[in-house]
């Protein structure tokens, strides 16, 4: 059984995954930030606030065919943080497939995600959305 900031992780990707905002708020923290890393464009908008990650959240989600998919290979918590190493499926209305994997470092504020650092496959993630 995960703990509840484990939990919390996982269930920030369901929500990603089914596009619902309203979910994800209740996840993080009202000062949550987000840090795409690597030399994907999507690093390039620099640190997203809450705001600008559920307004990201309705696009993405707006993109999909259906709810993406996340597996959880690995996860480790330590204090505040928790490290997940996890693999996505998602197909896009485009066609293409976003079918990635991700590294994450979130940090909690209480029981609330209050940042996570992101590092995804940067390839695909440009080949898909550039």
């Amino acid at each position: 059984m995960d703990s509840a900031k484990k939990q919390a992780v996982r269930d920030y990707c369901e929500a990603v995954g089914r596009g619902d905002g309203a979910a994800l708020s209740k996840l993080v923290t009202d000062d949550y930030t987000h840090d795409f890393l690597g030399t994907t464009v999507l690093a390039q908008a620099g640190t997203r606030t809450r705001e600008q990650i559920l307004n990201q959240l309705g696009v993405f989600s707006a993109a999909l065919v259906r709810p993406g998919k996340f597996t959880f290979h690995e996860m480790a918590e330590e204090g505040d943080m928790v490290i997940a190493i996890f693999s996505g499926e998602c197909e896009l209305k485009n066609g293409k497939q976003f079918n990635g994997d991700y590294a994450a470092v979130c940090r909690f504020k209480g029981d609330k995600i209050q940042s996570m650092r992101e590092l995804m496959d940067t390839k695909l993630a440009d080949s898909v959305f550039a």
